[in-house]
């Protein structure tokens, strides 16, 4: 544990003092990037049953001894973002998008959620948090977007739907990286992390128990 904790703090230690919210691997283009030697890869599956806009799924780097995320010099968070979008111009119903990204080693919070680029869900009240160790390849699950769904209180929210299914998504992940497909794991989240609420609604977002439906 004190290794791991001392390979943790030498990463953060590392990071760029500019570091800028980085988008996620292109797979549409040939190249197909893979982590370096303090880097991870963390992959997931974003979908919709129907038009959802265009949506950015928020990881942010997270330091769970003081309850913050790791901002820039401009005060912008640090980590990734995932897009997904099904618009009039594109998506397909139903259909899960395999989305990865090369990020550094270290703890991070599943963040929020974007809705149509500009409005931002923030779960700084309560979000699963995790860690990620250098070289693995980590499947955090698959992420269901909703455009203003009815709630049982009878009002209409954007929501996020949580599920899992790490067998499907080894399958289609070994069509974009063969050579890392056997070391795909499934996370392993604590709900609870709470954070600067850096958006503009705030809510608590948990998944079951172990990351597991």
């Amino acid at each position: 544990m004190a290794k791991r904790l001392m390979v943790l703090l030498s990463l953060a230690l590392a990071l760029p003092a500019h570091a800028q919210l980085a988008e996620q691997v292109d797979l549409k283009k040939p190249e197909r990037p893979v982590p370096g030697a303090n880097e991870a890869m963390i992959v997931l599956r974003p979908h919709a049953p129907g038009m959802a806009g265009d949506n950015r799924i928020l990881l942010y780097r997270y330091d769970p001894a003081t309850r913050k995320v790791a901002v820039d010099a401009q005060g912008k968070p640090i980590g990734t973002k995932i897009t997904y979008s099904y618009t009039v111009f594109g998506g397909k119903k139903g259909e899960k998008a395999l989305r990865v990204a090369i990020l550094p080693a270290g703890d991070y919070v599943l963040a929020g959620r974007t809705f149509n680029v500009n409005y931002t869900d923030i779960f700084c009240l309560g979000a699963p948090s995790f860690t990620v160790l250098p070289g693995s390849v980590t499947y955090i699950g698959d992420f269901e977007m909703l455009a203003l769904e009815k709630m049982a209180d009878g009002e209409r929210r954007n929501a996020m739907r949580y599920s899992l299914d790490l067998e499907s998504t080894r399958e289609q992940f070994a069509t974009a990286y063969p050579g890392l497909s056997a070391e795909l794991e499934s996370w392993q989240p604590t709900n609870g992390a709470t954070f600067q609420c850096l958006g503009d609604e705030f809510v608590a977002y948990a998944v079951p128990a172990g990351g597991k439906p």
